[in-house]
Order: C-alpha cells, then structure tokens, then sequence
C-alpha cells in the first residue's frame, strides 16, 4: 500500500505525428516504469497531438493546461506531492529558453517537474538521489 505522502504523478508527453504512435508509447512506458521504480500513483496522462503538441507555449497546448488545472485542483483535495512527470525535456520544449515558462505553470499549481532521466527542476520529494 502507498504512504500518505507518495506523489501524485501526472504524465506528459505530445507529438505531432498522427499515423504511428510507437515512439509515443515507448515514451509512455517510459514513464511507467519511473513511476514505478521510485513510487508513486499516475493520476491521468495528457498527450498534445497534431498541431497543439506544436505550441511554443504552455497556453498554445490544451492538455499541457489541463494537466497543470489538474493539478492545481488536486492539491488542494490531496495534499500528497505532485509530480509532472516527461520522458525528457524536450517533451516541454525543445527551446530551452522557453522551458521554465512550462516549469513554472507546474510549480504554480503546486508541483514539481522530472524527467524519466532523474533530472528534477528543483528539490521535488520524488526520486531522492536519482538526480545526476
């Protein structure tokens, strides 16, 4: 059984492609495992697609919003630590300059950012030491 402070995980991920979903679900799986070595429950997974996985800005991505409203709503019912869980940090953006504006919607709504890497945004209570 999960402990009252076991994260609350919150998978994201997009692509643009619409035909083959492969790398998307290894990327997926990905996330799973993570969650799984280091603990945690996966509260949903939200994936922008097509021309909204395209955005360069967290209000260009609707599933990237609803996660963070997600998130933000969970919080306060749950009061466990959450975590925005990506394969990498290009899942965010591949503009780097432009990936705290994603961090900082997630750390708003009362979260923390990782990726499945181990790399955190910060001193998030998930996956201690994991970080390299």
């Amino acid at each position: 059984m999960r402990g009252a402070l076991t994260p609350c995980v919150y998978v994201y991920d997009r692509t643009a492609a619409y035909r083959s979903r492969r790398l998307l679900d290894q990327r997926l799986l990905g996330c799973r495992n993570t969650v799984d070595q280091y603990g945690g429950d996966i509260v949903g997974v939200w994936v922008d697609r097509g021309s909204d996985a395209l955005g360069e800005l967290p209000l260009d991505r609707p599933e990237f919003q609803s996660l963070v409203w997600q998130m933000a709503a969970d919080g306060r019912a749950l009061g466990r630590p959450m975590v925005c869980l990506v394969h990498n940090w290009d899942r965010l953006t591949a503009d780097h300059t432009v990936r705290p504006a994603f961090q900082r919607c997630v750390s708003v709504a009362g979260g923390h950012t990782a990726t499945t890497f181990g790399a955190l945004t910060d001193t998030a209570p998930w996956m201690a030491g994991a970080a390299t």
